[in-house]
């Protein structure tokens, strides 16, 4: 049987409990709180397993409300949510949760994933600012993946509508010269540690350098194909799982997988991998017209991209800044 998945829960929990909750307990209120599951967790990306239920899973979800009111009922509003009966919930669902009552291991961690959390806290945990971006800095300078923790998960209900729209101003993804910039940074340093230094350590015998370079360029080459397919890069250990969904640059999904399989005694293989790769997004850079000519180095095509960066600020800058 295919069982619900985490945001599946959390919404069918919040439906039969927490909202019935809400218009009991606070009817005044319940036109300025949003519900929905995002942030931290396997669960918020759609991406839980039957592996994901052994700590830390169980029915919850969250309430947005904005600075002011969780001053005035943050502490009430979280008691009402602690005494939801979860236990109820997983005994009349267990079929469709295949999980028993009190089965998961839980620790604090959850605790602060889920309940209530002011607008303000949840989006300056994850951007360093409470509402909208404005500046440069504010998308430069977080990375992609506390961007990819305040866009994920589900918003159940938004009444307010404040949480929904600062939530879509990120989801609208990087500015077009910012996206360019950090493409060229990325694409440069995966050619600099991928097809160029990856081959000169093993031409030194240094194995742990080796290996580190290519770890390096599959992670600089992942982070410059989820720029090219709009989406924030998560953390490390979902980032092969995101990959799969990918429109754009999917050959490099495929030879990536291939290339973290084997070891530096296949060198050989490995550098060839990684040149499939860098001309395979040198290919997608070029039917874009960001970067053009017969070079099959990385670092050269991010020069060229820095060329056509329409905000010349931000073209000034050193072609690594904005890597991930």
């Amino acid at each position: 049987m295919d069982y619900w998945n985490g945001l599946k829960i959390a919404e069918e929990f919040f439906n039969e409990y927490g909202k019935p909750m809400l218009d009991e307990k606070f009817p005044e209120y319940k036109d300025k709180i949003a519900a929905g599951l995002a942030g931290q967790g396997s669960e918020c990306f759609g991406y839980d397993d039957a592996v994901s239920r052994d700590h830390d899973y169980a029915p919850g979800f969250c309430l947005w409300i904005p600075e002011f009111l969780n001053k005035k009922i943050g502490d009430d509003l979280q008691k009402a949510y602690d005494e939801l009966p979860i236990n109820d919930f997983l005994e009349k669902h267990k079929e469709e949760i295949g999980l028993e009552p009190g089965a998961s291991l839980m620790t604090g961690a959850r605790k602060h994933r889920v309940g209530v959390h002011s607008i303000e806290e949840f989006y300056t945990e994850r951007t360093g600012i409470e509402g909208f971006p404005e500046k440069t800095e504010d998308w430069i300078e977080t990375p992609m993946m506390y961007l990819a923790e305040a866009v994920n998960g589900k918003v159940f209900t938004d009444p307010l509508g404040k949480f929904t729209a600062i939530r879509e101003a990120w989801a609208g993804f990087y500015p077009d010269s910012l996206i360019k910039k950090k493409v060229a940074a990325n694409c440069g340093m995966a050619g600099k540690t991928g097809q160029f230094n990856y081959e000169r350590s093993i031409k030194r015998g240094d194995i742990q350098a080796a290996h580190d370079c290519c770890e390096e360029f599959i992670h600089k080459a992942s982070a410059a194909i989820f720029l090219l397919n709009r989406t924030y890069m998560p953390y490390y250990k979902w980032r092969a799982r995101a990959m799969k969904d990918f429109k754009i640059c999917t050959e490099s999904v495929k030879l990536m997988e291939k290339l973290t399989q084997l070891n530096e005694s296949k060198h050989e293989k490995k550098t060839e991998l990684i040149e499939k790769i860098s001309m395979d997004i040198i290919k997608e850079l070029t039917s874009r017209t960001w970067s053009w000519g017969y070079s099959d180095y990385l670092l050269d095509h991010a020069k060229n991209i820095m060329t056509i960066i329409p905000d010349r600020e931000i073209a000034s800058w050193n072609v690594f800044v904005g890597e991930d």
